[in-house]
């Protein structure tokens, strides 16, 4: 390589490699051996589940044996299952449940920078963009899900929300279908990464459509509607295995219960003013009232960059009219968020059901953060010296970075938790069973506790250590085989007997005994497969199976996926 050819190289690159370095503060807690305490303590038991079950030969993942006090229960059927998806992969080559954990952590923070520049240098350039990137990885918020909440899930989300708002800028601005469905995968990406996120998301994305368009677009309202549907429908349809059977299933779990009342109620989670400018740092809960347990704001010096903003585009109104009204669009948007967190929203709250599930109105400051940082780069427009451009980045950087990466540091470390730890019989079918059990079957034997919150009615001694029990008679077993989503049994009964296998019963499930479908019973304090046997030699095979709408939705998202190939093979056919 010319050293002509390095140096166009080295500054093409150059803004990337500068995020990742400065990007270090934000992840350097992940290279401590072991792991850290945080809120949402299951993220490697649920990929050591999802391990067992692809190993099983389970696709896509739904059911998971161990979870729900060892009864199992369709967890990926609710639950966006991406990023342990991506985890898998990491394990599958031969890093441990812990570190492959880790490996998703770290490109959640950094690939969030990374897409916050590629959507910030369509209009603020590279240094602007590398401005915009490290505010997006350094927002208050972000630290939150990553070192307080360890909300992997919600952490990830923040890769795509920048992806989207880029493809649909730039669909809006060449007129091409093509971008149009990257945004459309990229929404899909978000939908079985955060179904929660997304919900909401949808209201930012179609105000930021919207703003685009009125600058950027055609001014053709058919174009509009077709442009703005697109890539919702390519999202829909490529993630109908998960969407469709969620939607319809959950009227047969506790959910509804669990997520949209008592202490999940969105009622008690708003978010004072005041928290918004400056709360303290803690690794608590949410709480009603203005003093919780873990902080809401912003960032001090997001607020400055975001009021900074209002002078640039004042500034550039009138050479630059187009990002001028971008920067005052985005604002709106930005306020909008924010309302949202506090109480001064409630009546949208209380009229919009859908959104009672995301449980805390403070899940909008994930948005928040995404419009401070993408404004943020927008400083840039008005310095025209590039010595004094690179100046103020410098120092606008070193500022963000000392306010901002003592908040990226855990609690307590865990430095000598192993695998085996977390993923104890104990440990999943109790300690991360107690914490979340919402998709457990409708009619498990519940009760309040002091708190007036809706619990499991379970004690330590009642978690299945066993794979099934025999109520009555006497069969012989000869054969025994239990997978994360079949069995079989198999022997002779000299009587006729129940058996009670220590699986809670949902649909999809079906038994049968020697070729024949069996009748299922699960009248039981933990609605329990429970099957009659008659005398004689009996083969019992049983499966979680699939429901006509998880067919549906899996024939959808796999037709979907046939058609994109199609197109995308078709658009590079065209362009060469």
């Amino acid at each position: 390589m010319q050293q002509n050819d390095k140096m166009t190289y080295l500054k093409k690159y150059l803004p990337l490699i500068l995020i990742l370095i400065l990007s270090f503060f934000s992840f350097r807690a992940l290279l401590n051996p072991g792991f850290f305490m945080m809120h949402d303590s299951q993220q490697v038991a649920r990929l050591f589940e999802m391990d067992k079950a692809l190993r099983a030969g389970q696709f896509p993942v739904r059911w998971v044996e161990d979870l729900g006090f060892g009864y199992g229960y369709p967890l990926f059927n609710f639950y966006p299952p991406f990023v342990y998806y991506l985890g898998e992969i990491a394990h599958l080559v031969g890093v441990s449940f812990i570190d492959s954990i880790k490996i998703v952590w770290f490109l959640a923070l950094v690939g969030s920078g990374l897409a916050m520049y590629f959507l910030s240098r369509e209009f603020w350039g590279k240094t602007g963009a590398v401005i915009s990137a490290l505010f997006y990885i350094y927002a208050p918020y972000h630290a939150i899900d990553a070192y307080v909440r360890g909300a992997l899930a919600e952490l990830f989300s923040f890769v795509w929300l920048p992806l989207i708002l880029l493809m649909a800028y730039k669909g809006i601005k060449e007129n091409k279908a093509f971008y149009f469905v990257w945004s459309g995968i990229f929404l899909g990406l978000l939908m079985i990464t955060h179904n929660l996120i997304f919900l909401p998301f949808v209201i930012i994305y179609t105000c930021w459509f919207v703003l685009i368009y009125s600058i950027f677009g055609q001014k053709n309202w058919l174009k509009f509607i077709v442009s703005f549907l697109l890539p919702i429908i390519v999202s829909f349809c490529l993630t109908a295995f998960f969407w469709l059977p969620s939607l319809s299933e959950k009227q047969f779990t506790l959910v509804d219960d669990l997520l949209t009342k008592s202490l999940a109620s969105y009622k008690i989670h708003f978010v004072c003013l005041s928290q918004l400018w400056d709360s303290p740092w803690g690794f608590g809960g949410s709480i009603p009232g203005c003093v919780d347990g873990l902080s809401f704001k912003i960032g001090k010096l997001h607020l400055f960059l975001t009021s900074i903003a209002i002078v640039v585009g004042l500034i550039t109104f009138k050479k630059l009219p187009k990002i001028s009204s971008l920067i005052f669009g985005t604002i709106l948007i930005f306020a909008f968020s924010a309302f949202m967190t506090t109480d001064y929203s409630r009546f949208i709250w209380d009229n919009i059901s859908q959104l009672w599930y995301l449980q805390f109105p403070w899940r909008f400051l994930e948005f928040v953060s995404l419009l401070t940082a993408f404004l943020a780069g927008s400083i840039v427009l008005i310095i025209k010296n590039k010595k004094v451009k690179l100046c103020t980045t410098s120092v606008v950087v070193i500022i963000l970075i000392f306010l901002s990466a003592k908040l990226f540091v855990p609690q307590t470390y865990l430095d000598t938790i192993s695998d085996k730890q977390l993923t104890s019989d104990e440990a999943i079918k109790w300690d991360v069973s107690s914490s979340s059990f919402e998709y457990l079957p409708r009619g498990i034997a519940t009760k309040y506790t002091a708190q007036n919150v809706l619990w499991v009615d379970i004690n330590k001694e009642q978690i299945a250590t066993r794979k099934y029990i025999v109520l009555s008679g006497k069969p012989a077993f000869l054969k025994e085989f239990f997978a994360s989503d079949r069995f079989e049994l198999s022997g002779r009964s000299e009587l006729a007997s129940i058996i009670q296998f220590q699986i809670t019963n949902f649909p999809g499930w079906k038994v049968y005994i020697n070729g024949k479908e069996a009748i299922i019973s699960d009248s039981n304090k933990y609605k329990l497969l429970t099957i009659n046997v008659s005398k004689g030699d009996f083969n019992i095979v049983a499966r979680f199976t699939n429901t006509p709408v998880r067919s549906l939705g899996n024939l959808l998202t796999i037709s979907s996926i046939v058609v994109l190939l199609l197109f995308f093979y078709v658009n590079r056919r065209i362009k060469a």
